[in-house]
């Protein structure tokens, strides 16, 4: 229950002010009754609730009536919460040369793959309301999965990626176009794709230029990530003797990885380390909020009508018992 007009149930302050005045000796129908008085003229319980039973039902039915002007109410409101989620592609390298050694998972050294799967599905786990996708691409690209709020799915999916599924090479290009695709023809506040390589173009149909230029068109913002150190890096290789370390240079394409950001107002961002990376997803996660859109339906009933009708019930009984022998005073 609630009342239209709380703030006229102040007005019940004045219940207790008039009950001291009478107590202490106000006048009731030209008459001055102190409570010693009373208390000496009328012994019994019953004597004493019906010299003042008057007055009591008089304070009723101020009460009452102070609570039917608050209008009371009965009913119910409803809060509906609408997420105006983004769509996100995330597009990941698998190629061979995230394999290399030169980042480290809970203080050991793991490849580059494995660090960024762990960063990833924490992102995922803090865009609710978003729609997410997921991308691999090395020699070619494919959609992992498409668009979707399921992210235990993506996660899942995430978490069974493997370097080389899709091929050792490069394919940025076609990457970006793949991502375009699914996210064309959506219409929501935001269309954003995340690219993560450690490389540079060296294969597919479409140069990572002419993708960035048709992203640019379709509005859809690229964050870039360059991941790995500079210089030669470790991996691990077969040979006849086993597995063995060896170092290689791999170049990232900085530039033009800035460029596809630059072009689509999206930003790029060199990873060097675990903790690079994982800082570079919690500002993307700042930049590109969710919004919420919070609506609050009211639906109420006024219930005052049997509250005048007691109020008009009490007037009727104090009038009546206020002129009846029992309640005068000789």
């Amino acid at each position: 229950m609630t009342f239209a007009n709380a703030w006229v149930l102040s007005f019940l302050l004045v219940i207790p002010l008039l009950f001291l005045i009478y107590s202490f000796g106000a006048k009731q129908n030209n008459l001055s009754i102190s409570l010693s008085t009373y208390h000496r003229s009328y012994s019994s319980w019953g004597d004493q609730i019906g010299f003042h039973m008057p007055f009591y039902l008089r304070l009723a039915l101020i009460a009452i009536v102070i609570i039917t002007l608050a209008r009371p109410q009965l009913g119910q409101s409803v809060t509906s919460t609408k997420h105006l989620g983004l769509d996100i592609v995330l597009a990941v390298d698998t190629s061979q040369s995230m394999s290399a050694l030169d980042l480290k998972l809970n203080g050991k050294r793991a490849n580059r793959l494995a660090v960024l799967k762990q960063i990833l599905a924490g992102f995922v786990e803090r865009r609710s309301g978003d729609r997410l996708g997921l991308l691999v691409f090395g020699e070619k690209a494919y959609t992992q999965c498409p668009l979707t709020t399921d992210h235990g799915a993506i996660i899942d999916l995430i978490n069974h990626l493997k370097i080389g599924m899709v091929g050792n090479s490069t394919a940025i290009g076609d990457a970006i176009a793949v991502a375009l695709k699914r996210l064309k023809n959506l219409k929501a506040k935001s269309r954003i794709l995340i690219l993560m390589t450690d490389g540079q173009n060296t294969s597919g149909t479409f140069t990572p230029q002419l993708a960035a230029e048709m992203a640019k068109q379709l509005k859809v913002k690229i964050y870039t990530i360059g991941i790995g150190q500079d210089g030669e890096v470790p991996f691990m290789v077969p040979t006849p003797f086993g597995m063995q370390k060896v170092k290689q240079a791999i170049p990232i394409d900085e530039e033009t990885l800035l460029q596809i950001s630059q072009a689509t107002g999206g930003a790029y961002y060199r990873a060097k380390s675990t903790e690079d990376l994982t800082k570079i997803y919690a500002h993307i996660d700042k930049l590109e909020k969710t919004e919420i859109e919070v609506k609050k339906h009211n639906s109420y009933k006024d219930i005052y009508e049997p509250l005048l009708w007691m109020a008009f019930l009490l007037f009727l009984v104090e009038l009546v018992l206020s002129n009846t022998l029992w309640f005068r005073l000789s």
